[in-house]
């Protein structure tokens, strides 16, 4: 929801929402509140206007709401039931379905599912958006048929990150091997079930903890090769018999060193993330001497590219297909049943961002 496009009125026929917003960056658990919000059911001439469908919680929703993520809330006016007010709306993935669009849009039908095209365009803890046209993407129902809502609401993110680092990087051949930190997560779970098609093996260092055995099964059954602790690291040599072409690390610090130095010669480390918030260091002699190469991956920046449109879509295509034909499973996520009224739906929104609970969870609009 923004204030350039889209245009709230009171004196039109209107859908009364409820959103997830803030009035000021902080942490989530203090600055986050349930409302309703006002929208016009009859979309200016760009407009959009879409019931969302799936919306999960994010890192990075939590990193933006505090005010410490590059892409900042959308803050603007919101016509609120109780008054206009300057706020931005939680979230930026999710999934939502046309309900009616302007005289002006063309490429998109009512009971299309379409996705943000961008973070920070519009919120999407909500239940209605009014849009402009040019901040969705549809997702054609072919792609999507009968996949739940939750798996197109869950793909911008984390499974494209392992798409695009596994083709970007390096000209992978089938028998080489890419070695990650943060094995567990979204991203290492798309990156082990990914890899597999092309014939890459994957190595998958996550943190020591009381339910490892356990972990370990859920990596292995996703299709990972080997599954190690991050303090077992160096006894991993004699088990690898073929080339590390890549490294992705999310964590930093002392144990992406360790990975950093089972890197083939010539190989690249990418790093997409910093969950440890440690610096990455790298000692000359892996520079020098094995000629390792460093690299940054951000998601978000690479859709900026316009010139990307053609690998977006063949990237959306092929994810949703494998997971139409079942190779390819969202990380586990806890649903959250947006229902209720606003204090409600205040109670659920503030158990979904607590992210000390361990648990990763996605709103369900239906």
């Amino acid at each position: 929801m923004r204030s350039t496009g889209p245009v709230y009125m009171r004196n039109m026929s209107t859908v009364r929402a409820q959103a997830a917003i803030y009035r000021e960056p902080g942490s989530p658990q203090q600055v986050l509140e349930a409302t309703e919000v006002l929208l016009s059911s009859s979309p200016p001439p760009t407009g959009v206007l879409i019931k969302m469908l799936a919306a999960p919680v994010n890192p990075s929703d939590l990193n933006q709401i505090e005010g410490t993520y590059p892409v900042k809330g959308n803050f603007s006016s919101l016509p609120l039931t109780a008054g206009p007010a300057m706020a931005a709306v939680g979230g930026n993935e999710g999934v939502g379905k046309v309900l009616a669009l302007g005289s002006s849009v063309s490429g998109l039908q009512i009971g299309d599912w379409v996705v943000p095209r961008r973070s920070g365009q519009f919120g999407t803890w909500c239940t209605h958006a009014l849009v402009d046209q040019t901040h969705v993407s549809a997702v054609p129902s072919e792609w999507h048929a009968g996949l739940n809502p939750l798996h197109v609401g869950m793909l911008k993110v984390n499974p494209c990150t392992a798409y695009r680092m596994l083709r970007d990087f390096a000209d992978l051949r089938q028998g080489d091997y890419v070695i990650q930190n943060g094995a567990n997560s979204g991203v290492g779970r798309s990156v082990i079930q990914l890899a597999k098609p092309l014939g890459v093996h994957t190595i998958n260092v996550v943190r020591d903890r009381p339910n490892y055995n356990q972990l370990e099964s859920e990596l292995l059954a996703l299709g990972a090769d080997i599954v190690v602790k991050d303090k077992d690291l160096a006894q991993l040599k004699g088990q690898i018999n073929g080339p590390v072409r890549l490294g992705f690390n999310c964590v930093g610090g002392r144990m992406t060193l360790a990975m950093t130095k089972l890197i083939s010669s010539g190989g690249t480390l990418v790093t997409y993330g910093g969950m440890s918030r440690q610096p990455v260091t790298l000692p000359t002699s892996l520079l020098l001497f094995k000629d390792i190469c460093a690299r940054g991956f951000w998601m978000n920046r690479w859709y900026l590219d316009a010139s990307h449109e053609a690998k977006m879509q063949d990237m959306w295509r092929n994810i949703l297909r494998m997971a139409r034909e079942g190779s390819f499973v969202q990380q586990p996520v806890k649903s959250v049943q947006w229902t209720g009224g606003v204090s409600e739906v205040h109670d659920l929104i503030k158990g979904a961002v607590n992210w000390e609970s361990g648990d990763k969870h996605a709103f369900v609009f239906e």
